[in-house]
């Protein structure tokens, strides 16, 4: 993700150590991408990939990082965490084939990771940048459905999330949907429309949130229009929304 300029109360109260909730409020926005980022890249079992992604914060912690970051803002906070969690996985890389292997096999790219705590934010690729982003927003779908299923259940609306689920997941046609819910094809075919418009409003205020925790509040809206406007691209340039939820089903980020 191309994440908006940190709110300086959180990253501050974060570099002082914060309290649970502030680190809560930090995971909950990037152990999804970080696990997700971590299965695709490294080819880890979701297993593996957890463990990554507490290795990461755990590099956050001991290394000092948000403090040091929010004294010399020299890259984006997102690109500090996706070259934070490359490391991670260059170090397994290492530990499990052996440093000899490794350096015959990879000396260049390890090369990237050797500065000072072996993280080096200006070292990263556009590809990976942008393969982080991708499972930012493939993981920021995926919460938004899990939100709309939520709301459905709890409005006595479930078969509206049936309906988006069987016709983008499952790739049933829309008569099938229906009869298999006992609704009329046009009736089926509102409640998806509708399923789809309340996904989207989903992932708005997701998008709205992370930059109300992240931005400096005067600037918020500007920031999250470009925030908004860029997820709106990536899905358009890959297949659209209806391609992210089935990107997001087929691989979650958490159990």
């Amino acid at each position: 993700m191309a994440f908006p300029q940190t709110r300086h109360s959180l990253i501050e109260r974060l570099a002082g150590g914060g309290d649970e909730a502030d680190w809560r409020d930090f995971l909950e926005d990037y152990w999804g991408p970080v696990c997700r980022f971590a299965r695709q890249r490294g080819h880890l079992t979701l297993e593996d990939a957890e463990d990554v992604a507490s290795e990461t914060l755990g590099a956050f912690i001991r290394n000092n990082l948000l403090s040091r970051w929010s004294a010399d803002r020299s890259a984006k906070l997102r690109t500090l965490i996706c070259a934070v969690v490359r490391n991670v996985l260059s170090n397994r890389v290492r530990v499990e084939g052996g440093r000899a292997r490794l350096v015959r096999e990879h000396g260049a790219a390890l090369d990237r990771y050797a500065a000072a705590d072996g993280i080096d934010p200006a070292g990263l690729s556009t590809e990976t940048v942008d393969a982080f982003y991708a499972a930012w927003a493939d993981d920021l779908v995926q919460q938004a459905a899990d939100g709309l299923l939520a709301e459905c259940h709890a409005a006595g609306k479930g078969d509206s999330f049936r309906v988006l689920y069987g016709r983008i997941c499952d790739e049933m046609p829309m008569s099938e949907i229906a009869a298999a819910l006992n609704l009329v094809p046009a009736a089926a075919d509102t409640q998806f429309r509708q399923a789809k418009e309340r996904l989207s409003e989903q992932l708005r205020r997701l998008v709205h949130g992370q930059v109300d925790r992240y931005c400096r509040p005067e600037e918020a809206d500007r920031e999250f229009e470009i925030e908004w406007s860029r997820l709106r691209d990536y899905l358009h340039d890959h297949g659209g929304l209806d391609a992210a939820i089935r990107r997001s089903s087929a691989t979650p980020s958490s159990p």
